[in-house]
């Protein structure tokens, strides 16, 4: 006879499955709900679920942001289910500054970037940014190991000290480079002033808002692993002329101004070529012999994630290394090679201390280590610049070759030792939140300390070899050296210490409520402050603390989800200014209407399911204003010329004089911000977000240069007088579509446009208008405008006078004040500036069944850069440092080729030919194949055979193709000879695997 147990065992069933999200990825978190007997289970981190129940039971999943699904279990024991998104916005959760909102609600021009789209193969995360998102402006000016992009949201507002955004992790100010990508949660950026005016004095260049990853309730512990292999390859290396195309381009150049005299003799060049005696006549290719064409990097990562009713945690670790592009010598004693390793840990853990109250301890730390040859620059700029044949890289006897001016690149990387940078940072916070629902419903309290530590040593190890310099032969054949430089062969240690400490606290209550089903309020008040000590300060004033401090506040209300109206502010300040300025009052207010929530509205929701009109202005500050200086509303004295007493044989005093005035009324920067949105969604799977901003930032804290001799100062003082504005549009496209069970495709683009322009900087007037720098771009980029090159000495004669003696191959340049002479009164504005007023990017996710393919194209455009130097033209008075492009070695200016691409090329160059002009300024645009992967996940049977929940393999790459009018180098190399770190070509090879 049957037990009651037995009878109930066998009248239930296993279930279980995997869920995925809309991009066929696994989704965590999920609610899964047996309707009949109320039994609940919630997916692990891998999506995964197993729920035992009834063979004719239903079961309904659920997750914020998605459809409910309910299904009929039927007796099946194996139910996949992907989720779809909400056709409304309505139970959305977006990231805003000191909380979230319901993303309805949210009427702020805020832009998230899916953790599923968040290139993990990256060495910091700010090289991920690029063309993403709309509002953001990120260029990556070197791919040494290590080094970040450049970033800006909606590009540059001031041309302050600082113009750079304000980012928060887990609501601690904090380095974006320091987060590990695998521990991300959440990243949104805030971009107006309804979104940033809550953060007052430091808001006005935007926000970066990053959470990161938290356990999950009623998981088992779940352990993700992922390693991966890397091989890297500059985008592109430059190409120097070779020893042949070297000697007879500086043979022209020689005798077209020696009358005809060449330089190098045909046995000279012989021998240079033939190898036949490379100790005196050397043919080296600097660039194969100091660089690989490819290195590696490897990276691993291990995350565990789990919690139950009163316990959630999140623990992870990393190890990356990445190694550079160098080709050092093997049997130094040390490795001069460049390479940069980081660990990474995080460890976030929340606890139910009672039902309502919850206590979180995030705590992580980074740990790196840097190595560079010790001439790291100069390394670059003679591999470049020096010609092949102009010193071996040693001599065939061993000894230690340098020429008689100058360097040699060979040792520049092997023999002058290394730098070490290593780097610490410790991040702790502890926060408890209690929520006072049972009380009074949508009221919640919290408060959050954190203390962080900064800490940095440089380690310079360099010798300083004796040298030689080999004249000839004696009558024995044996080389005769000259001694250069009289050395020591052991290394020298140099060292140097950096570090600060920081803590921060926070108090906050918070108040979300429906009322009558129709009226949503909600509110915030926030109490914060801050401080950051330098553990190694410069001077007694640098080592007081650096303080901000204030209060911030929001309060929100719709109407049924149609219309919206939210109120910020910020009254916070900042212990750098004068007592009675210390404190500032920053708010906004932005009005929002979702037409599509209307009633009348119904009979088209099917066509267009959501459409929001919104729109904000607001005063936001910016403290950082930089003058080089603490207390700027102090005098201060500085020492000054003195006088000499006596006559011959004098003594000498020195003196003290004012230095800057105080200036009592020193203050922020105050930006004025508006903006204009609308979000549409068409058929429930494409979505567009357009928004227009405008700017205008005053009080800019510049030096005053249009102080008059007369009022007799020893410096001019500086005053918050400077402004710019800065205006333009973003926009995102978002489609997502499930063809069937088997296909799904994602694509989405998004695009940015902002121009600035300077309105005040306090200048004395241009002798010219067009030569002003008002009204145009900050950094605008002036130069002459070139007409070609003159083709006969009559037209030389014939024209405005040019700069120096020009010769027939020279450039000619447009008399612009018509006074017939060519001189800086004839610099224009021309081309653009260095940082891109186009940015965008596009691509897509496919998968069908078990295998997923994505690519991603980022470009930028409106920018333009300048090239010169000694590569270019062939500057440098030392004919050894002579080498250039070979680009230009096989088009310079001929008599049989008078349409070159580069003009005459002059020994020690042409003071003409290389001023800054329409004709040696590049566009520098482009367009990058910026990611690809492909991926392939084992079959759930497989993987539950070998024990494991999931195996992925993929294969992916970054910056695999770019396409730009620029061949040079890299066109986002900002590098006026391209002699510097180039951006690297990566392909990789992975694999995940979750037990």
């Amino acid at each position: 006879m049957e037990t009651p147990d037995e009878t109930q065992q066998k009248s239930t069933i296993r279930v279980q499955g995997r869920v995925l999200d809309e991009f066929n990825q696994p989704l965590p978190g999920v609610s899964i709900l047996a309707v009949k007997s109320t039994k609940g289970v919630i997916t692990d981190i891998d999506g995964n679920y197993s729920i035992e129940v009834a063979p004719d039971e239903k079961l309904e999943f659920s997750y914020i942001g998605y459809q409910k699904n309910v299904v009929l279990v039927n007796g099946r024991k194996d139910i996949p289910i992907k989720m779809e998104p909400l056709t409304s916005e309505l139970k959305e959760v977006t990231v805003v500054g000191y909380g979230t909102q319901r993303k309805a609600s949210v009427i702020g021009a805020i832009t998230g970037l899916p953790v599923g789209k968040i290139n993990r193969s990256v060495n910091k995360l700010s090289n991920v940014l690029a063309g993403q998102m709309a509002g953001v402006v990120a260029v990556q000016r070197s791919g040494e190991p290590g080094e970040g992009s450049d970033f800006w949201i909606r590009g540059v507002s001031t041309f302050g000290a600082n113009n750079r955004p304000l980012v928060l992790v887990d609501g601690i100010e904090r380095d974006l480079n320091l987060v590990d990508p695998e521990d991300i949660e959440t990243f949104s950026i805030l971009k107006d002033a309804t979104a940033t005016a809550i953060y007052g004095v430091r808001g006005a260049n935007g926000v970066v808002l990053i959470t990161t990853r938290k356990g999950k309730e009623g998981s088992k512990p779940v352990i993700s692993a992922r390693a991966e292999f890397s091989i890297l390859q500059p985008t592109k290396m430059p190409k120097m002329a070779n020893a042949q195309e070297f000697m007879e381009m500086y043979n022209f150049a020689y005798a077209d101004n020696k009358n005809g005299e060449e330089f190098y003799s045909p046995e000279a060049m012989a021998k240079y070529l033939n190898g036949s005696d490379p100790d005196l006549y050397p043919n080296i290719n600097w660039m194969d012999e100091i660089y690989k064409n490819s290195t590696t990097s490897e990276r691993v990562n291990i995350n565990v994630t789990g919690g139950s009713e009163k316990v959630k945690y999140y623990v992870a670790g990393s190890y990356y290394k990445e190694n550079g592009v160098f080709r050092p010598d093997k049997g130094l004693g040390y490795n001069p090679a460049s390479s940069w390793s980081r660990f990474n840990f995080r460890s976030n853990l929340d606890i139910n201390l009672f039902k309502n109250t919850v206590l979180n301890i995030n705590l992580s730390n980074q740990y790196d280590v840097k190595k560079q040859p010790n001439n790291n620059a100069s390394l670059w700029i003679y591999t470049f610049k020096t010609i092949p044949i102009a010193i071996p890289k040693k001599y065939s006897d061993g000894t230690v070759a340098r020429p008689t001016i100058g360097d040699n690149p060979y040792n520049l990387l092997n023999l002058n030792g290394y730098n070490e940078l290593f780097t610490n940072n410790a991040q702790s916070l502890i926060g408890l939140t209690q929520d006072f629902s049972p009380w009074i419903k949508g009221l919640k309290a919290n408060i959050k300390f954190s203390w962080d530590a900064y800490n940095y040593a440089h380690l310079n190890r360099s010798k300083n070899p004796s040298t030689y310099y080999a004249t000839g032969r004696n009558e024995d054949g044996n080389l005769m050296y000259t001694k250069n430089n009289d050395g020591n062969d052991y290394l020298v240690l140099y060292k140097d210490n950096k570090g600060n400490r920081t803590t921060y606290l926070e108090a906050s209550l918070t108040y979300e409520n429906l009322f009558a089903n129709a009226h949503r309020v909600g509110g915030l008040f926030l109490f914060n402050m801050r401080e950051k000590i330098d553990n190694f300060p410069d001077s007694y004033i640098m080592s007081l603390p650096y303080r901000n401090q204030g209060i911030a506040g929001r309060v929100t209300y719709s109407y049924k989800d149609r219309y919206f109206i939210e109120g910020n502010f910020g009254y916070n300040g900042s212990e750098n200014f004068a007592p009675k300025k210390r404190f500032g009052f920053f708010p906004s207010a932005a009005i929002g209407y979702m037409i599509s929530n209307e009633a009348f509205w119904e009979p088209i929701s099917h066509i267009v399911s959501v459409l929001k009109f919104k729109g904000s202005y607001g005063i936001i500050g910016n403290d950082q204003i930089g003058g080089n200086r603490r207390f700027a509303f102090n005098s201060e004295m500085a020492d000054v010329n003195g006088y000499t007493f006596g006559t011959t044989g004098g003594n000498p005093i020195s003196g003290i004089g004012t230095g800057y005035p105080g200036n009592p009324y020193v203050s922020w920067e105050e930006a004025k911000k508006m903006n204009i949105g609308v979000e549409l969604e068409l058929y429930n799977s494409l979505k567009l977000n357009v928004d227009y901003f405008h700017e205008r930032r005053s009080g800019i804290f510049i030096e005053r240069g249009a102080v008059p001799s007369v009022v007799g100062v020893n410096v001019n003082p500086y005053l918050n007088l400077g402004e710019m504005e800065n205006k333009g549009v973003d926009a995102s496209l978002e489609y997502y579509k499930t063809i069937n069970k088997d296909w799904n495709i994602s694509v989405r683009g998004n695009f940015t446009y902002n121009r600035n322009k300077k309105l005040y900087d306090d200048q004395p007037s241009a002798n010219y208008p067009y030569k002003d720098v008002i009204g145009k771009p900050w950094n605008q980029q002036f130069g002459y405008i070139a007409l070609g090159y003159f083709r006969t000495e009559s037209e030389i004669q014939n024209s405005p006078k040019q700069i120096g003696n020009p010769r027939v191959g020279d450039l000619k340049y447009k008399d612009i004040n018509g006074d017939g002479i060519v001189d800086t009164d004839d610099y224009v504005a021309i081309g653009r500036t260095a940082i891109p007023e186009i940015n965008y990017g596009f691509g897509a996710n496919i998968s069908y069944k078990d295998f997923d393919v994505a690519f991603f194209f980022q470009g930028i455009g409106n920018v333009t850069g300048f090239i010169g130097g000694e590569t270019i033209d062939m500057s440098d008075t030392n004919q050894l440092f002579s080498n250039v492009y070979q680009d230009v070695a096989l088009n310079y200016w001929r008599p049989d080729r008078p349409n070159a691409k580069y003009p005459r090329l002059a020994i020690s160059g042409s003071e003409n030919n290389k001023a800054p002009s329409t004709h040696n300024q590049v566009d520098k645009s482009f367009m990058r194949l910026k990611s690809a992967e492909i991926g392939y996940t084992l079959p759930k049977e497989v993987c539950h055979k070998m024990g494991i929940s999931l195996v992925r393999f993929y294969v992916s790459g970054t910056n695999l193709l770019t396409f730009s009018k620029f061949k040079l180098w890299d066109p986002e190399i900002d590098n006026s000879q391209g002699s510097s770190y180039p951006n690297m070509r990566v392909f990789n090879i992975g694999l995940n695997f979750n037990f």
